[in-house]
């Protein structure tokens, strides 16, 4: 497959992070944006340059010069919308989370099969370039054996209202970066087993608004007794922070994603194209798709669908975090620490298990495999 035409259904932020990022890479093209608020759609395709708008993904899914899809809308969409993808036969980068339960996951993983397509699970942590080189550092013996690997990701708060939704988003900050700080320190390991997980959180800065978890710590053990602390937060008031720590018993590594860039800059006022706030002295990015690792990203996966070969992150990745998340809210709703596999059946949304406990919920089969139902027309903007 020489030249490869994706569509994006949703015409948020993530979906210009994909655009201008599958604009990076040789032989693709997007062809179309799909988005049930049709004005935004058009506006978003008018921008951008993108000759096709569509009122729904299925209507999307008709045309032929669509060979693959990138899923950037709310998360309680990921599932239906990627197993009507998988039935036209079209691959698919979804967004994280891969789904919001086990059998939903586990019935896309199961489709991308059956139809011969890519199912890449979005996870850019793993292509940022400072994290690799941290990565490569730690694999050439140097800091001796790795004992301890901590990813930490905050801010104030997400910039999309259905965020804040439990039936939309599924779960708060461990929905949103959470799931990103699991994947990396999982990846940075080798993807051992994890053993057990243990997890605190709480709503600190954002209880007037919903009554999803802004901030969130997780520990989880690993097969060979490794640790890995994520700490995932809403709730950081000054900026953002992301930085990557490993700990060996000969030495260290620490990467920060967004300071120490070579580059600073001081206002007064601040600074109009950055993250707010910009006041004082700031670490702008001379690269930011590329800092963080959506174009290689993307290339990857594009490459995986002209190969046949299966992405650094897959479908079943996406099932493995999820799994580590449904362990977390268990563990910080029941009060204690949760062995894996862990695999409850009928869960809801995930955030259900921390805000209504279920302390006999315990390990089991992970449930057959059902088709979601057709998500045609449900492709909110994200």
């Amino acid at each position: 497959m020489d030249r490869i035409g994706f569509g994006i259904v949703g015409s948020g932020f993530i979906a210009k992070v994909h655009l201008d990022s599958l604009r990076t890479v040789p032989g693709v093209e997007v062809v179309a944006i799909a988005d049930v608020d049709t004005l935004r759609g058009q506006a978003f395709a008018e921008e951008n340059g993108i000759p096709k708008t569509y009122p729904s993904h299925a209507a999307m899914l008709q045309d032929p010069d669509v060979n693959a899809v990138v899923i950037g809308v709310p998360n309680c969409y990921h599932a239906r919308i990627a197993m009507d993808c998988f039935a036209a036969g079209r691959h698919v980068v979804c967004e994280k989370p891969l789904a919001l339960t086990l059998e939903d996951a586990r019935a896309m993983i199961a489709a991308a099969r059956k139809a011969g397509v890519v199912l890449a699970y979005a996870e850019e942590l793993c292509f940022i370039p400072k994290f690799v080189k941290a990565k490569k550092l730690m694999e050439s013996g140097g800091i001796g054996r790795p004992y301890l690997v901590r990813q930490c990701e905050k801010h104030a708060g997400p910039y999309s209202p259905w965020f804040w939704k439990e039936e939309e988003a599924g779960g708060g900050i461990l929905m949103d970066m959470g799931c990103h700080a699991i994947e990396c320190i999982r990846w940075v390991v080798g993807k051992k087993r994890v053993k057990s997980v243990l997890a605190h959180m709480g709503t600190y800065l954002h209880g007037e608004i919903t009554r999803e978890e802004d901030h969130v710590l997780i520990v989880m053990e690993f097969e060979d007794g490794t640790v890995g602390q994520a700490e995932s937060s809403w709730a950081l008031k000054g900026g953002m922070d992301s930085t990557l720590e490993v700990f060996g018993t000969e030495g260290v590594v620490f990467a920060d994603l967004l300071k120490g860039m070579g580059l600073k800059a001081f206002s007064e006022n601040g600074f109009p194209d950055m993250w707010e706030p910009s006041k004082g002295w700031v670490h702008p990015d001379f690269d930011w798709l590329w800092n963080n690792g959506y174009p290689q990203e993307d290339a990857h996966f594009v490459e995986c669908m002209r190969t046949g070969a299966t992405p650094i992150e897959s479908g079943e990745d996406g099932l493995d975090v999820l799994e580590i998340m449904l362990a977390a809210y268990h563990s910080a709703g029941i009060g204690r620490k949760v062995m894996l596999p862990f695999r409850p059946a009928g869960v809801r949304v995930p955030v259900d298990l921390w805000l209504n406990p279920r302390p006999d919920l315990g390990a089991g089969p992970i449930p057959e495999a059902t088709a979601p139902a057709s998500a045609d027309g449900a492709t909110a903007p994200a």
